[in-house]
């Protein structure tokens, strides 16, 4: 085996040298790119039609082991590398399905621009990609936030090096792929249980999703986190939702599970970006002296000054390379602005704007990806955050609403959107790297590579699939329009900010509410106390699904039940495994879908 000494990064008594491992390769960097191309097409379907993603490291990670091991020599690192690379196209996917059909719901004729969808992607993915490197040690590291599908995908990789781990993760994938399949393709399993009651004037309701994988991220994440998350779940379906349905009137003529759903997607969820708002600040404060020591170091490199010598497991890309592909991102946004009719101060002060507001939604949605999973990490919840910001920008500029302005705030947040789903994509498999010692600098050369492909191919999938299916209530629908979610909370948001009719006292009181959980867990830190409030698992649970909540809490009790196990032991690889498993099947059927087949089949 070849040796090789580590690269000079600031002064360190060390000079050790590593051994040489087959990591980034030629066919590693051409695998990553067809399947990312292909996993980013799936989950733009998937996304668009139900408004969720699937994360593709893992059914990406199979794949690559499967194909490499055909070719042979191929190694747990080189795997990692195709996996990374593979799951850009995910990331890039789920931004520009949740911004760039607000522009068509907002009544943009024809197809998407391309010159637009593609330059906007490939800007929001490099600064997404790149500025996490900055959060690298104080989240992966020094933090050690859980990454359950970092986890996972870790286990997976292992697994493949080492027969005897694949009977759990292999038994564990099975089942969750049947269940995914019962439901998706047979449908004869629901994928959800819910219910609602009117209780006088008040609506109290709940559900469960039936999801192995997120008993499995239940697991992986534990009991403490998972409570979190659970509660602000339930704050919102038990407290808030009854509390607004009695200062309403408590209309009961109204079926009670529609009434407590519409209240929540269009009042309660904003509680959620309000914590979600005061969350990120708070965390940002938090883990100052951790990332301003990063940017400190960085700054040190760029100027030439205290080189020394790194091991390859915390070889980063310089902060050279970070600042000139970060940097070029500005003036193409610029460009585009006064493309789209913004005058030459408001296309600087957008671009510069972006550029600032990029790092702090990286650093929400790694933080959030880093608690329940790539998967889950709203990445919707941190772009409307980032469109009030933006749209209220343009209007205090003097932007008409029925002129360039919505249209201009939509297509930069997409640039922010694609940024934090890049961002929590690349923490994600960073963290995997970590786990199994893998080279930082090598996975954030593939990231990037990653996401500058995808960018490439999205505005023709997206052409495609508004073409052929149309989106529900917008002149294009046709029969199965897709529904696009998040697209249409986008464009009322830009909407609501330009016309009135936002829910301002829900964001304020989401604000509130998470400044009084920051007080408690200050309080709660200093007194030494087990119980913690931490703001962001409790913004997650305001805002997502209350079912979602409820497994994941679930699975962690689960866990508590049966005792905590190191890594590599068999019931957390039989946790790993579910996530693969729907993973996998979640993918399979996004593949059925678009190709034309009609499910569920019975």
């Amino acid at each position: 085996m070849a040796y090789s000494c580590a690269v000079p990064i600031e002064s360190s008594p060390s000079t050790a040298c590593t051994p040489v491992v087959r990591e980034f390769t030629a066919r590693a960097v051409v695998l990553g790119i067809v399947l990312a191309l292909l996993l980013g097409a799936a989950n733009a379907y998937l996304g668009l039609y139900a408004g969720l993603t699937v994360s593709a490291s893992i059914p990406a990670a199979v794949i690559s082991m499967a194909i490499l091991r055909i070719l042979g020599g191929a190694t747990i690192l080189e795997n990692n590398v195709v996996q990374t690379i593979a799951s850009a196209g995910e990331a890039v996917a789920a931004g520009a399905i949740f911004t760039f059909p607000a522009i068509v719901i907002l009544g943009h004729p024809g197809p998407l621009p391309y010159l637009e969808v593609t330059a906007l992607s490939a800007a929001g993915g490099t600064m997404g990609a790149l500025l996490v490197v900055f959060l690298r040690r104080a989240y992966v590291v020094e933090e050690r936030l859980p990454f359950p599908e970092g986890v996972a995908c870790a286990e997976v990789l292992r697994a493949g090096e080492n027969r005897a781990q694949m009977a759990p993760l292999a038994w564990g994938g099975a089942l969750a792929a049947a269940l995914k399949a019962a439901q998706d393709v047979a449908g004869v399993v629901p994928g959800m249980l819910s219910g609602a009651r009117w209780v006088g004037g008040a609506i109290f309701g709940g559900s469960v999703d039936i999801s192995a994988a997120l008993l499995g991220i239940g697991y992986i994440i534990r009991l403490r986190i998972a409570a979190m998350v659970f509660a602000g779940g339930a704050f919102a379906w038990l407290v808030a939702i009854p509390l607004l349905a009695i200062a309403r009137g408590g209309d009961r003529s109204i079926d009670a599970a529609k009434a407590a759903t519409a209240l929540w997607s269009s009042q309660i969820r904003y509680l959620g970006v309000g914590a979600m708002l005061t969350g990120g600040v708070v965390t940002l404060w938090r883990l100052r002296t951790r990332i301003f020591a990063a940017l400190r170091d960085s700054i040190r490199a760029l100027r030439g000054e205290h080189h020394v010598v790194r091991a390859r497991e915390e070889t980063d890309l310089s902060p050279r390379a970070i600042a000139i592909a970060v940097g070029l991102t500005i003036p193409l946004i610029f460009a585009l602005c006064l493309m789209l009719g913004a005058n030459a101060g408001l296309g600087a002060a957008m671009a510069i704007a972006l550029a600032l507001i990029g790092f702090f939604a990286a650093a929400i949605a790694g933080y959030l990806t880093g608690l329940v999973g790539a998967s889950n990490n709203p990445v919707s919840g941190v772009t409307v955050i980032v469109l009030l910001a933006l749209a209220l920008l343009l209007k205090a500029a003097g932007v008409e609403a029925g002129g360039v302005g919505p249209r201009l705030a939509i297509l930069a947040g997409a640039v922010v959107c694609t940024a934090a789903a890049m961002a929590g994509d690349s923490l994600h498999d960073l963290a995997t790297g970590y786990f199994v010692g893998a080279t930082p600098r090598a996975l954030e050369i593939g990231v990037l590579i990653g996401a500058i492909a995808a960018s490439f191919a999205m505005a023709p999938i997206l052409n495609l699939l508004i073409a052929g299916y149309g989106i529900a209530g917008t002149a294009t629908a046709r029969a199965g329009a897709l529904a696009a979610p998040q697209a249409f909370l986008m464009a009322k948001v830009t909407q609501g900010v330009f016309s009135g009719g936002l829910p301002w006292t829900m964001i304020a009181a989401g604000a509130m509410l998470a400044a009084v959980l920051a007080a408690t867990d200050s309080l709660a830190e200093k007194a030494g106390s087990p119980w913690r409030t931490p703001i962001m698992p409790v913004a997650i649970g305001l805002y997502l699904p209350f079912g979602l909540s409820v497994t994941i809490f679930v699975g962690a009790l689960i866990g508590r039940l049966i005792g905590e196990e190191r890594e590599g032991e068999p019931r957390l690889l039989f946790a790993a495994g579910m996530v693969a498993g729907e993973a996998l099947m979640g993918v399979a059927t996004g593949a059925l879908v678009t190709a034309g087949i009609k499910l569920p089949l019975f």
